[in-house]
Parts: structure tokens; C-alpha cells; sequence
């Protein structure tokens, strides 16, 4: 599984994956900031950029952006 393989801090910033992209596609371009832990272990909260409140996702449908990205 992906969430093996990647490490998820809270406060790091995130973009929709490619399994995230194609399981919700309006959410496609979008990303935000992690927040916090789900109620279950596989789900992540998050806040996407221009929205007030917190969205749930599965951890497998979001990746960090490289803090040292230019893009």
C-alpha cells in the first residue's frame, strides 16, 4: 500500500494522488494542508485551500508536495 511507503506529518502540504484524481475527480487540482488523524486509521483530515473546514480522505488518495518544489 502507498501509506507504507510515504511519511504524513500534520501541517505539510498535499496534492490530490493519481488513485485520489480518478476516485474524486472535482477534488482532482485541488490541495490544501493535513490537519489531523481520522477516526479510523486509514482515513487523513485535511483542509483543502479556500474551504474553512476540515475534509476526511483515504490516506492512499493523497500525496505530499516536496517541500523544495518550485512548481
Amino acid at each position: 500500500m502507498i501509506r507504507d511507503q510515504i511519511e504524513i506529518a500534520i501541517g505539510d502540504r498535499f496534492k490530490m494522488s493519481t488513485l485520489g484524481a480518478a476516485r474524486c475527480p472535482r477534488l482532482a487540482a485541488k490541495g490544501g494542508v493535513i490537519v489531523g488523524g481520522g477516526q479510523y486509521p486509514c482515513t487523513i483530515r485535511v483542509i483543502f485551500d479556500g474551504c474553512k473546514s476540515p475534509t476526511a480522505l483515504h490516506r492512499d488518495y493523497i500525496e505530499p508536495v516536496s517541500r523544495y518544489s518550485t512548481a
